[in-house]
């Protein structure tokens, strides 16, 4: 596949500026930038989600316009989205069958041959009558890729295929996708984790601001050298220690105690039954697993936002179990939610006013029920340059601003109201190299000034990095308690899988 000199606008903004790149058959190739550097553009043209103002698409060697996905798909070109779009009350093959259209489609008998046949030429271990609700985000996944084989994709796209995945379903994934290009399949991987563009691809293109800046063999090229042509400048990989003495804390009574926790759906089915953890002052107590394990649920209870079934929650040493979020929030507890553009954000509104939402009648902000917009301003300036937020200023639209910049605008929010406790979720899920460092050492510094900290958390090297210990998910409950020193990404991904670590 190539794109020659390919270009997409969107108004007044450039988003991809006359890319011309080259993927290889049969190869596995990465495709990396930080948020805003036009990945998504450039790929849902490749996919027939965007028509190109200038430029074409070749595959092998030959010109190709996409007026849609399904023209793509015709002419081989499939894509494997980070959020899985198979419909859950349906079968694996239900699912491929919605795709074929009616008259002259194949019978349901045939298509189910055909994907069983499919699913064990490519070792998927997918049973296409299997109902898609009872598969796990990994088997989804390789359900998804199932049905571009079906279509006989001969190019497969993937976008940040393993933010859910444990280390053991990424391997796997990986080994899925080595295997497919042994058989004349070329795979382009859409990722920001760059150990996995290092492990397991063969090639790697770096876009910056809208523009193709380096295409190399991955084996040219290591961690620190991706980040640079990703930047444009050297970035930190690793948060420093932290201060000495906190140990110390860990004697004091704890911030939040979490006792015999149980929360149960509209259905009545418990989600989460039976958890209990404490968290210090000075600690970063870090929650994960797969996802769909409980964790959504203990943030809502902790949160306020879902009644509990059993358990007491206290937030300094205050029985908040049945309190409102208004109540926990003037307690000191801090949010910084997992949809920062459907939870942590109005998007509509201006970066000053996400600032200071929720502080915002507060007489630093207000007098008598009238905005003083002077303050807010230059409260709102010292934050953006304080986080390093990219803005046109104060009064920008939130809704032009990156995921990472968006999601810098959350914490400083959160960090200004001075929490006791702070609760963060996913804080650097989907955000680049460069702001998921900043994020990660506010995380820190916040812990060595004493704050209590849960960060809730997919990233198993993430709970390694960041954490003072790490509780691990599955089915509901706490499998297992890992300090910082005995935490491995293998280990707790053996957790997350219901295993012995």
């Amino acid at each position: 596949m190539e794109t020659v000199s390919l270009s997409k606008s969107f108004g007044s903004l450039l988003a991809n500026d006359a890319i011309s790149m080259t993927v290889p058959a049969r190869t596995v190739h990465a495709v990396v930038g930080e948020n805003g550097a036009g990945k998504t553009t450039l790929m849902r043209m490749v996919y027939g989600l965007y028509m190109p103002d200038a430029g074409e698409i070749r595959l092998a060697g030959k010109p190709v316009s996409f007026g849609s996905p399904r023209d793509a798909l015709a002419s081989g070109v499939a894509m494997v989205h980070q959020t899985s779009l198979l419909v859950g009350s349906l079968s694996v093959a239900e699912n491929v069958m919605l795709s074929l259209g009616g008259r002259g489609a194949p019978s349901r008998r045939a298509v189910l041959e055909r994907l069983t046949k499919l699913s064990e030429e490519n070792a998927l271990g997918v049973r296409p009558e299997t109902g898609v609700v009872s598969l796990s985000v990994g088997m989804r996944q390789r359900a998804e890729i199932l049905g571009a084989l079906f279509h006989q994709a001969s190019l497969l796209i993937l976008d940040e295929p393993t933010t859910v995945l444990t280390p053991s379903e990424a391997s796997r994934l990986f080994e899925v996708l080595t295997d497919l290009t042994s058989r004349g399949t070329t795979v382009v991987l859409v990722t920001h984790k760059l150990r996995e563009v290092l492990a397991v691809t063969d090639n790697v293109s770096v876009l910056r601001g809208g523009k193709l800046v380096a295409e190399r063999p991955t084996a040219e090229l290591e961690e620190q050298d991706l980040v640079r042509l990703m930047v444009g400048r050297d970035v930190a990989l690793t948060v420093g220690e932290s201060v000495s003495g906190r140990q110390a804390e860990r004697s004091r009574s704890p911030d939040l105690s979490v006792r015999n926790l149980a929360v149960q759906d509209a259905l009545g089915v418990r989600r989460v039954d039976d958890v209990s953890f404490d968290v210090r002052q000075g600690e970063i107590l870090a929650l994960t697993g797969v996802e769909g394990n409980g964790q959504r649920e203990v943030v809502a209870a902790l949160v306020g936002l879902q009644q509990v079934a059993a358990g007491v929650i206290e937030l300094g040493g205050v029985d908040v179990t049945r309190a409102s979020v208004a109540r926990r929030r003037h307690l000191g507890l801090g949010y910084i939610p997992e949809s920062r553009t459907t939870e942590g954000l109005v998007v509509d509104m201006a970066v000053a006013d996400n600032l200071v939402l929720g502080q915002h009648t507060r007489p630093a902000f207000a007098r008598r029920g009238i905005r003083r917009m002077t303050e807010t301003h230059s409260f709102a300036a010292r934050q953006i340059d304080e986080f390093d937020v990219v803005t046109a200023g104060p009064t920008a639209a939130t809704s032009a601003l990156s995921g990472g910049n968006a999601q810098k605008v959350v914490v400083a929010r959160e960090v200004s109201k001075q929490p006791r406790m702070l609760l963060a979720v996913q804080p650097t899920q989907g955000v680049d190299v460069a702001a998921t460092f900043a994020i990660r050492s506010t995380l820190r510094r916040l812990r060595d000034e004493g704050i209590a900290i849960v960060l809730v958390t997919s990233d198993l090297r993430e709970a390694c990095d960041l954490s003072d210990r790490v509780l691990v998910f599955y089915n509901g409950r706490v499998a297992g308690e890992l300090g910082r020193k005995e935490a491995t990404e293998e280990k707790l991904g053996a957790l997350a899988m219901g295993l012995s670590a």
